[in-house]
């Protein structure tokens, strides 16, 4: 049989658990902030959906 080693083992938790940490936390790894390519997308499927209402539509040959 293998034998353990005494004293303090390792417990799974590798940060501290203190109110500085918590205080961080949002600082370190706040809200990350979009990317140009998730903005177009954003932008796209917008459009896309206007494309789809016909009362869209309707107003833009109304323009021509």
């Amino acid at each position: 049989m293998s034998q353990r080693e005494k004293g303090r083992t390792y417990d799974g938790i590798s940060r501290p658990s203190d109110d500085n940490y918590r205080k961080n936390f949002d600082r370190i790894f706040g809200k990350k902030e979009k990317t140009l390519h998730e903005e177009m997308m954003e932008g796209f499927e917008e459009e896309k959906k206007m494309y789809e209402d016909e009362e869209y539509l309707e107003s833009l040959k109304d323009k021509l």
